[in-house]
């Protein structure tokens, strides 16, 4: 399989970011910020951009307004190649929009208007997976819970697996994603499902059983930032330390991990070797300012895993 096929189920907004020059001072003191740029972005077109730049075959079942927002964000996912061919464009709606506050520390939190994507059904998924085969579906969390779960279910009939996203951070119940392929939480995600803050490798393990005995998913892959990441198969955990990077802006970096794992599998690589690769990618990501234009291609995570196949990376604690 030379090029994977894989269905990213999500949202679709027109990120607005503000580069913060200080952190806030106590109640009624604004924060100050430098500068306001604007960007595609929603986790399901940063996950569908990742995969067309990294090399798959992509395409993004999701729902845009007919606004001026909703025009832009389908011109920018077919100039990366990505198919939108199950992409509803919506009368009366407005695009989807996320208002993204980048702290002095390259990190950010968002605030999120749901828009279109309040509108994504299972009905538009059931009709992409009715159309082609796909070797993989990636989903999220920016949408309805009942899509999310029905997305899982209906891939699950069909005999596809299912890398599932759980972004951003909030507490659901995780009974109907039994037999699920990958789940894949950062920090604030995991402690939102498990009540659990992995702060060392012991709270690592500890989420990720908890996480486990709640799915049965083949993997639990915790991502964990600047300390990398977190395999745990139901026996057994795994740390995988994150490359040594001088981090510039965090965005788009935990979808073009989830990406590059999807790829390296879907190319039948092993789960570790896929894991190390994923980290490459997310480095890379985070080592550049913006999300989708970040996001590396697949000759740069191979020079990258080149630079590092002779130096140990140290793990962190």
């Amino acid at each position: 399989m030379s090029q994977p096929n894989i269905l990213i189920v999500g949202s679709i907004n027109l990120d607005t970011v503000l580069s913060q020059q200080q952190s806030p001072g106590v109640n009624g003191i604004s924060a100050l910020y430098g500068r306001c740029d604007f960007a595609n972005g929603g986790k399901g077109t940063n996950q569908a951009s990742a995969v067309a730049k990294l090399g798959g075959r992509a395409a993004l079942v999701g729902c845009v307004g007919d606004d001026d927002a909703g025009g832009s964000q389908l011109e920018a996912l077919e100039a990366l190649g990505v198919d939108t061919t199950f992409v509803r464009r919506l009368p009366g709606v407005q695009t989807g929009r996320a208002f993204m506050m980048l702290r002095p520390d390259k990190t950010y939190t968002s605030a999120n208007i749901v828009g279109a994507n309040g509108f994504l059904v299972p009905q538009y998924v059931e009709a992409a997976l009715d159309a082609r085969r796909f070797d993989l579906v990636i989903m999220q969390l920016e949408m309805p819970l009942e899509t999310v779960y029905r997305t899982y279910e209906l891939a699950r009939d069909r005999g596809v697996p299912v890398i599932f996203d759980p972004g951003p951070a909030r507490s659901i119940p995780l009974e109907r994603f039994e037999g699920i392929f990958i789940l894949t939480p950062n920090e604030d995600e995991t402690e939102a499902l498990t009540g659990v803050r992995v702060r060392n490798r012991a709270g690592a393990l500890r989420a990720s059983r908890l996480l486990w005995c709640e799915t049965h998913a083949r993997y639990i892959l915790l991502k964990l930032g600047a300390r990398g990441a977190y395999l745990f198969d139901g026996g057994r955990g795994e740390f995988f330390p994150a490359f040594p990077i001088e981090a510039v802006d965090s965005t788009g970096a935990g979808d073009s991990f989830t990406a590059e794992l999807g790829l390296r599998l879907c190319l039948g690589e092993d789960i570790r070797a896929a894991v190390r690769a994923a980290n490459a990618a997310g480095a890379i990501c985070a080592s550049r300012m913006g999300g989708q234009p970040a996001v590396p291609t697949q000759e740069e995570v191979r020079a990258f895993l080149e630079r590092f196949r002779e130096t140990p990376v140290e793990a962190a604690p």
